[in-house]
């Protein structure tokens, strides 16, 4: 019996290799390109998000204790409750002077502290006159200019950023009607409670009038207002919580609670002696 010879072998058969048409070749590289972009675009956020809130930190806290250092030079040595009036409530309250803030009201040095239990029990931030970088990117809120002090009615009005340079307005949707915002001076700490929010187009600049949304009215009271950028990660808007002056506390009084810590800080509680009020 014939065996078939065994067949010769066979080399592999390759394909002739394709040459990529230009087309694809624009659209390969620039897919490589989106690819890097997007990248990029990624760590900038990164960058926006948490090393500018680093620095902010560090910033907030020094100027925290710079602020806290530097107002023992307004205030008497002897913890007392007389103060300098400088306008009056429809209900009789008296609203206090507060003649350090227009003395720091430079761009640079902290005018006083906000205090806002509601977005957090260690939630303090600085305030400096002016809403450019260097006053809000510093950890801080910023005075607009053309708006009024604490101590004269009409509007107080403070911008600070909602997700970048320390995000000190990051929850400030969290605000409710009631909540308390305290503004801590030299002389003593103006209280105010949420009234109102709402959502407005960067261009709407009633919300910053002596009395927002009423460009012809005359002021008889303080108003506080907050504004940053809406929604969480755009600019297109801006979230505005209103905010009506209740009270004043002039240094030497007792203090509300739920601000207690932040004030040992400040020195309000300097003579020992003194200790949290119930409000």
């Amino acid at each position: 019996m014939k065996h078939a010879a065994p067949s010769p072998h066979l080399p592999a058969q390759h394909r002739p290799r394709r040459r990529r048409s230009a087309f694809s070749m624009v659209v390969g590289g620039l897919g490589e390109v989106l690819i890097t972009v997007g990248v990029l675009g990624l760590l900038f956020v990164a960058w926006e998000l948490w090393w500018t809130g680093l620095d902010a930190e560090r910033d907030r806290e020094e100027s925290a204790e710079e602020y806290y250092a530097g107002i023992e030079t307004y205030r008497p040595e002897e913890q007392e409750a007389d103060f300098d009036v400088c306008y009056t409530l429809e209900d009789g309250t008296e609203i206090g002077c507060a003649p350090s803030m227009h003395d720091r009201a430079d761009g640079v040095s902290t005018m006083g502290m906000a205090y806002v239990p509601r977005l957090g029990e260690g939630w303090a931030t600085p305030i400096r006159h002016g809403t450019g970088p260097e006053q809000i990117d510093r950890g801080a809120l910023g005075h607009y200019v053309s708006t009024q002090m604490p101590d004269e009615p009409g509007n107080f009005a403070l911008a600070g950023h909602r997700q970048t340079n320390g995000n000190m307005l990051g929850n400030q949707d969290d605000l409710e009607s009631g909540d308390r915002i305290y503004i801590e001076v030299a002389e003593g700490i103006f209280v105010y409670e949420v009234a109102e929010r709402e959502v407005v187009l960067p261009h709407e600049t009633r919300v910053l009038n002596a009395v927002p949304s009423q460009p012809d009215a005359e002021p008889e009271a303080g108003v506080l207002t907050f504004t940053t950028c809406h929604p969480l990660f755009s600019n297109t808007e801006r979230l505005i919580h209103h905010a009506e002056i209740t009270d004043f506390i002039p240094y030497g009084e007792q203090a509300p609670q739920e601000i207690d810590h932040h004030l040992q800080a400040s020195g309000w509680y300097a003579d020992q002696q003194l200790t949290a009020g119930e409000n």
